[in-house]
């Protein structure tokens, strides 16, 4: 490791060849996050517009939110319980 630091400080053109490369992968990794965060916001803007359209409250703030979601993934837990309990019999 030590070798490759000795080498980059000491030869001008590799380390604009490193820092080069390391700006393309830091970019790289960039893109990735902001086109997963505008994914994300996208599903968040549907779900928002489903409520409306359903009639159901929009929770207004985070919490709000992780209470309403675990809600609805409880009720989905227990009407997936009843199905498989109806497959059953």
């Amino acid at each position: 490791m030590e070798n490759i630091i000795n080498l980059l400080v000491s030869n001008k053109a590799l380390l604009a060849v490193a820092v080069f490369i390391s700006i393309l992968i830091i970019l790289s990794a960039a893109r990735k996050l902001v086109r997963a965060a505008i994914v994300l916001l996208a599903i968040l803007i549907i779900y928002a517009a489903y409520l409306i359209y359903s009639g159901q409250k929009v929770p207004r703030t985070g919490t709000e939110a992780i209470r309403h979601v675990t809600v609805k993934i409880d009720e989905l837990k227990k009407s997936e319980v009843k199905i498989i309990k109806k497959a059953g019999d």
